[in-house]
């Protein structure tokens, strides 16, 4: 591979939700210098939050090719309610096209916090979560399947059955929801979503002495794992 001016230390492409402002600036902080992080909008036309997330996924194979022949040295789908809401099966078939097509590996929200729960040995963990009640039962029922004990839930309320909302959400409303999960007798901390400023709430639960981690801190991590191995 020929030098790269900028992003020596891996070139990443970032899956991000159409409406979604917090992938980027979180990923800037999460990220070491010498990397480069290149954003692809995931898109839907649907009206409905259910069908938007999982076309964001269905449609994978088809968007990715917008980065023409932009050599990545992975690529990063960062929105975890997809993986909430399509089987296991389909949605590893849909990684394999994604991967085929980019010739770089694919890695998952969902998939880069289980991996991370695992490498940690979790067995209870903790959920806070921004979603409306339709994704908020998904997503406990997907960490219960992958063989997680989920000990306690705080759901952040948007006012709102639409995803959208989440992006509305700052950490001063987030702060007494991470106050009230320190209270639980989890092993880890899991913040799930991409779009919910986490990086704070990630320092708060730390400082507990168990372990946190966001879809985002998870797939920075994943990420530079990728590139190294």
């Amino acid at each position: 591979m020929s030098r790269r001016e900028y992003g020596e230390k891996g070139w990443f492409g970032l899956g991000v939700p159409q409406a979604n402002p917090t992938v980027e600036p979180e990923f800037r902080r999460l990220m070491p210098d010498e990397t480069e992080c290149f954003a692809l909008r995931l898109r839907s036309l649907s009206a409905d939050p259910r069908q938007r997330a999982i076309d964001y996924l269905r449609l994978l194979p088809e968007l990715v090719n917008d980065f023409a022949t932009l050599r990545l040295d992975a690529f990063l789908f960062a929105c975890t309610g997809s993986t909430y809401l399509i089987d296991d099966e389909e949605a590893g078939s849909i990684q394999a096209r994604a991967e085929d097509i980019l010739s770089a590996p694919v890695i998952m929200a969902a998939q880069a916090i289980r991996t991370s729960l695992c490498d940690l040995g979790v067995e209870r963990v903790a959920l806070l979560s921004p979603y409306p009640d339709w994704l908020n039962v998904a997503a406990i029922e997907y960490w219960q399947r992958q063989g997680f004990e989920v000990v306690d839930v705080q759901q952040v309320s948007t006012g709102s059955d639409n995803t959208d909302q989440i992006y509305t959400l700052g950490s001063d409303v987030i702060a007494p929801y991470v106050n009230k999960l320190l209270e639980s007798d989890a092993d880890a901390f899991l913040v799930s979503g991409t779009g919910m400023p986490a990086l704070l709430s990630l320092e708060i639960l730390r400082a507990s002495g168990k372990p946190a981690i966001s879809s985002n801190s998870a797939l920075a991590q994943q990420a530079l794992r990728s590139f190294s191995a």
